[in-house]
């Protein structure tokens, strides 16, 4: 980590001396959330208050040269102090990307350069197409984030890494990978290398981000002392973003992707069952649009890792419900609007209706719980950015436990 940060900012220092006269400018992007839910684990009411706040910014040296930085943090209760210094810490700061990109234009094509640490473009997120195309996200409010640029992370990912993309005339872009993922790692393992390569494309009314990855787990062999590097497994992985039609029409957005898919040697002394893929490793999620004149009508289905859904605004609760869920799966239906007024305000409102089945493994025993919330929020353009509010009711919960049904949030996020 240490030789890491030196070269990185050994290859900064550099590169500002090269840029020294070009005048540099800087944007960024912020947001803050906070919410409201009765403690699942208490018997009477006692209320928590969440919060969580982003802040991403950017240097750009005359589009030759980008320094990215962005840090997130987290206070699962505002309020709450005794457990701060203990073995499951209440808030935390974590650096989601630090980042250098030199670019290189050629006749007809663009070359970019990056060193990075962090979560930086990962899998199965459309920051890649943000970056390449300059397009806005495709992403779905329903997976709705304060975690990021990302947003939910489907493929887990703390990295430091090279990366290189050829960005030619048109509509097209690839990228290749070759980083050390901290965020896969086994305890009895050093950080894992991995190989990633990234095809994404703007062809037509379709909008296209591929990618396909491989992770090399090494280990100690003791048996063969002349072995510089043991492999004992194959860990593949890939996603894939794929949005027909405009973002802000009738339109069918479809993503999924395997976060670990194990390959051994035939005769392997594991378990035979390792090579097969997990449903906690698996996400996927299907959404088509309709746009109306007045109203718009979106309706989904996916599937989870319960550490991805437990970053967006409408799902994060049910996982908090059941401690323990590996994944989530179900329906969504989004009956929404973006076209009133007040005044010159613009404002939006809708409601998301979500069935959820969360799959819970306590201690290998396979079991299901089962919630219906209903999830009315708005939003309005004001001081520069869009504040948001939304409240979730359980309607599984109302009458079991009427005071842990409810949930409520209010968020911003602005440009600057």
């Amino acid at each position: 980590m240490k030789r890491f940060l030196c070269a990185a900012a050994i290859s900064i220092s550099a590169a500002l001396n090269l840029f020294a006269f070009e005048s540099p400018y800087f944007n960024g992007y912020t947001g803050f959330l906070s919410g409201i839910q009765n403690e699942y684990d208490s018997e009477s009411f006692d209320p928590a208050f969440t919060g969580e706040t982003f802040f991403a910014g950017q240097i750009d040296f005359g589009g030759k040269l980008f320094l990215r930085g962005e840090f997130y943090a987290k206070a699962n209760d505002i309020f709450k102090y005794d457990s701060l210094n203990g073995d499951t810490p209440n808030s935390y700061l974590r650096v989601e990307e630090l980042s250098a990109t030199y670019t290189v234009n050629s006749a007809h094509a663009s070359h970019y350069i990056s060193l990075y640490y962090g979560n930086f473009e990962p899998v199965g997120s459309d920051l890649f197409l943000q970056r390449q195309f300059g397009i806005k996200p495709i992403r779905s409010s329903f997976t709705e984030s304060f975690r990021g640029l990302a947003g939910a992370s489907y493929y887990p990912l703390y990295a430091q890494g090279i990366g290189y993309t050829f960005h030619p005339e048109g509509n097209f872009a690839a990228g290749i990978n070759l980083y050390k993922n901290k965020a896969a790692e086994d305890e009895n393992q050093d950080d894992v290398l991995n190989l990633d390569l990234r095809l994404a494309s703007l062809a037509g009314i379709s909008t296209i981000d591929f990618s396909a990855g491989l992770a090399l787990p090494s280990e100690v062999n003791s048996e063969d002392n002349d072995a510089l590097v043991y492999i004992k497994e194959l860990q593949l992985h890939g996603g894939l973003n794929f949005l027909i039609g405009n973002r802000n029409t009738t339109s069918l957005l479809i993503q999924g992707g395997v976060n670990k898919y194990i390959l051994r040697k035939g005769n392997s002394d594991s378990d035979s069952d390792s090579d097969k893929i997990e449903m906690k490793d698996i996400w996927a999620f299907v959404e088509p649009r309709a746009q109306g004149k007045y109203i718009s009508i979106d309706t989904s289905g996916f599937i989870f890792p319960a550490e991805a859904a437990e970053d967006m605004i409408f799902l994060r609760n049910i996982i908090r419900r059941y401690p323990g869920t590996e994944n989530v799966l179900g329906m969504n239906l989004n009956i929404h609007t973006d076209r009133l007024y007040a005044g010159a305000t613009r404002l939006s409102v809708g409601a998301h209706t979500t069935f959820a089945v969360s799959r819970i493994d306590p201690d290998g025993d396979d079991k299901q719980e089962n919630s219906l919330c209903i999830s009315p929020y708005a939003g309005i353009e004001i001081l520069g950015g869009t504040l948001n509010a939304s409240v979730s009711v359980n309607l599984l919960d109302l009458k079991s436990d009427p005071e842990k049904s409810y949930s409520a949030t209010i968020g911003f996020k602005t440009k600057f």
